[in-house]
């Protein structure tokens, strides 16, 4: 009975032995990782250098690429209904989803459009980054 306390302590030391240098190899694959990017596995993308930081946001282009999108939200969408809309409900989701995005860009770019003609009117910090994806 002895003998199996003694094998059984040894088999839980290498079962944490093993998983530390697991941990271990999975820390440093992370830092690896984050440094080949110039970040830290501690800051967020947001946080990063952003080399196009500089450039000004085109609100005309972002404003024109979110209305052009308001329909192309529904491209697909007989497809996605095969596919995924196996019932009825499904499909009226599906519908409703495409809807409210195409709505919100619709929005979002009658949001641009006044902060461009207005000077008195300004944007989201979410906006901002939405539009500035868009237009580029």
């Amino acid at each position: 009975m002895g003998s199996s306390m003694g094998v059984r302590n040894r088999i839980v030391a290498l079962v944490a032995v093993i998983l530390a240098i697991a941990l271990g190899l999975i820390l440093w694959g992370t830092v690896l990782t984050y440094a080949g990017r110039g970040e830290t596995p501690f800051t967020t993308g947001q946080e990063s250098v952003d080399p196009k930081q500089g450039q000004p946001l085109d609100l005309e282009k972002a404003s024109q690429q979110a209305e052009n999108l308001t329909e192309d939200v529904y491209n697909g969408l007989d497809t996605t209904k095969q596919v995924i809309g196996k019932t009825e409900g499904r499909n009226e989701a599906i519908e409703a989803g495409r809807a409210t995005a195409s709505n919100n860009l619709r929005k979002l770019a009658e949001r641009a459009e006044q902060a461009e003609n207005s000077p008195n009117t300004s944007l989201s910090e979410t906006d901002k980054r939405v539009l500035k994806h868009l237009s580029e």
